[in-house]
């Protein structure tokens, strides 16, 4: 499943007792799986055009750098026309736009580049899950990548911050009453960061500070994370490897990114291709891909400015489609602990339950329901993204959606605690049916 890569002690195997629900099993990975035998035809010309799915290489992380270093770039060129003044920030952003050659364009893709951020994030954690790279012997920098998509959430909260929008107005108000919660006015902490609850020079002046090194350090973890997972790569071209340091030529390098820089400008050509010929217009593609779902049903098209909450979800999404705020902040509090307790559950379960066999999903009834589970809820949620936190009744009216709360707690279960500990699940159900164990092969003889 996975090529060019040493496992731990655990193995790919499963045990005995589940040999006998290979039929059931299987035939529910097959229907659920783009890998399997009902769903494959769906990646023919993907195929042709990337890497293959379970190689070592990434193409979504290297896209994902790619992007990561194009929003430095363009944040270097919007710093320098900013001013710290909250009444001057949307006037003084019409000025760069008048007076600049691409200060228009240069504006949206810092904008949408967060977006693309996000997105890509998304698909990078999703395969790499997918194929628990988190087992193998250098899979231990996932750590990094974890902790840096996390603060790239703190970074894009500053930066929303800054936007002088209503968004602006949103998000500091949240993240006051969030601060102000966790201190309770100890030592009037909350006027370390905010000076009064207005939007004023020196809260900006903080934040824009903030949103200008933070990404340095975003950058730093990023690097060490591509660093950390790569420097055990095999190479295909009889050269030296990363650990062998006395020849220039690295090739990881030449064999991953390379590749995969040729695979991406393909698919780039072909996206480009495909919305040329399709999309004339280029908001249509922002119907195409938000508002599609909803759009023949409702009355009006909602847009959304910076950090739209398609890809912000997990910081601000839970707040949009909870019943009420106090439980959207329950929830996003839980999200956050879990996030961070990872580290505490990947210890224990490398010092309790190491050298247990590692089952995998299309082999385990348990894990194949969970799976099944996990993508019923990302459809849920995605199919009624546009609307938000309501969604269009056909019979009348708007009507609260009471499944997409629900499929949001069950995603941030699913990765908070299931996904890492789907082996000790299955070793403590093996355990529990040994008690009532009855030998039913003879009758399969």
């Amino acid at each position: 499943m996975i090529s060019g890569r040493k496992f731990l002690t655990s193995l790919w195997s499963y045990t005995a007792s589940f040999k006998t629900f290979d039929l059931i099993s299987n035939w529910t990975w097959d229907l659920i799986s783009f890998s399997g035998k009902y769903l494959s035809f769906l990646n023919f010309y993907v195929n042709r055009l990337l890497l293959p799915f379970s190689s070592t290489s990434s193409i979504f992380g290297f896209v994902l750098l790619i992007a990561i270093c194009v929003q430095i770039l363009s944040g270097f060129f919007l710093a320098w026309y900013y001013i710290p003044e909250p009444g001057l920030v949307v006037e003084m952003r019409e000025e760069m736009f008048e007076e600049t050659r691409f200060g228009t364009e240069v504006f949206a893709m810092h904008v949408r580049g967060v977006d693309v951020i996000f997105v890509f994030s998304y698909f990078h954690i999703l395969k790499k899950i997918h194929l628990k790279n988190y087992i193998t012997s250098d899979g231990d920098g996932w750590i990094l990548g974890g902790y840096a998509f996390f603060w790239f959430h703190f970074v894009v909260g500053l930066g929303i911050c800054l936007s002088a929008s209503h968004l602006s107005d949103l998000t500091l108000t949240i993240g006051a009453n969030i601060f102000w919660s966790l201190v309770n006015d100890i030592h009037k902490t909350y006027y370390f960061i905010f000076t009064n609850k207005h939007l004023n020079t020196d809260e900006m002046v903080r934040l824009m500070v903030l949103h200008y090194f933070t990404p340095w350090y975003y950058l730093y973890l990023v690097k060490s994370h591509i660093m950390f997972c790569h420097e055990g790569w095999d190479s295909d071209s009889d050269q030296n490897t990363y650990e062998d340091k006395s020849n220039t030529w690295i090739s990881w390098f030449y064999d991953g990114m390379l590749k995969e820089f040729q695979d991406s400008w393909n698919l780039v050509l072909w996206a480009y291709a495909y919305f040329f010929f399709h999309h004339y217009d280029i908001n249509s593609t922002a119907y195409f891909f938000f508002e599609r779902w909803n759009i023949s049903e409702l009355d009006e098209i909602r847009y959304y400015g910076v950090a739209p909450h398609w890809y912000f979800r997990p910081l601000m999404g839970i707040l949009v489609i909870a019943p009420t705020h106090f439980e959207g902040l329950m929830w996003m509090a839980l999200f956050f602990i879990l996030l961070s307790s990872t580290p505490l559950f990947y210890n224990f379960y490398n010092s309790s339950f190491k050298n247990l066999n590692s089952i995998p999903m299309q082999n385990s009834i348990i894990q194949s329901f969970f799976f099944a589970l996990f993508m019923f809820s990302l459809f849920t949620t995605a199919s009624i993204l546009p609307c938000g936190r309501y969604y269009y009744d056909p019979e009348g009216g708007y009507t609260g959606n009471v499944w997409l709360k629900f499929s949001y707690q069950y995603l941030y279960w699913y990765l908070g605690w299931i996904l890492f500990h789907v082996e000790y699940i299955d070793s403590l159900t093996y355990r529990t049916s040994n008690l009532f164990h009855i030998d039913i092969r003879k009758f399969y003889k």
